[in-house]
């Protein structure tokens, strides 16, 4: 009889909701990190209350402050420490964090270009590309599988590092992570196998 092979799973959460605005890019959270606004803190206690039924090894979050928030209130539930972890912050747009889209337009119109032609190699001095961040993102995982092998983790992160993590474990091409939606304080679960991961659901509200 062939033996099913053991896997590990990953549950993304995304942050909740923050008053940040939405055509501003993310600045360095050492810099500027917003906290959850009142619509957040609700979508973090009902990820909470939804994952409160599942047995949770660890809980891993990057350490913006919308994560760190949305992580603690799976925490109080569950009766896990929460684990912070860089690999999970989100991509940095280097000289760019912090501007308006219509700034960058302006005081960068060359490069700005470049990142509409090709949003998936280009970065801003000082950020990463898409390839860069999927790097980052997924040596942390990979961490997190080898630490917690069979196990259930969660992860709370932002929107970019889910959706290439999806894409990549879904042996999509990268270029395409944009069209996967991951709504505020969502669940996507993925089961992280030795020789293929399957995806157990996408963007669970």
């Amino acid at each position: 009889m062939r033996e099913k092979e053991k896997s590990t799973r990953v549950i993304f959460v995304r942050h909740g909701e923050t008053e940040f605005p939405l055509d501003r890019l993310y600045c360095d959270d050492a810099i500027e990190s917003p906290p959850l606004n009142l619509a957040g803190l609700a979508q973090a206690e009902a990820a909470a209350v939804s994952l409160s039924g599942v047995k949770i090894d660890a809980i891993y979050a990057s350490p913006a402050q919308r994560t760190q928030m949305t992580a603690e209130a799976i925490a109080e539930k569950n009766g896990v420490d929460v684990v912070t972890c860089d690999a999970f912050l989100e991509r940095r747009f280097g000289e760019w964090d912090g501007l308006y889209f219509d700034e960058v337009e302006k005081k960068y119109p060359e490069d700005y270009l470049a990142w509409k032609v090709d949003p998936l190699n280009f970065s801003p001095e000082g950020g990463e590309t898409i390839a860069g961040l999927l790097a980052r993102v997924k040596a942390g995982v990979d961490g997190v599988l080898s630490t917690h092998a069979g196990g259930t983790v969660v992860i709370v992160a932002h929107v970019g590092p889910i959706r290439v993590m999806l894409a990549d474990a879904m042996k999509m091409p990268l270029v395409g992570y944009r069209q996967l939606r991951i709504d505020y304080a969502s669940q996507s679960a993925i089961d992280f196998g030795g020789h293929q991961n399957n995806i157990v659901y996408i963007n669970r509200v």
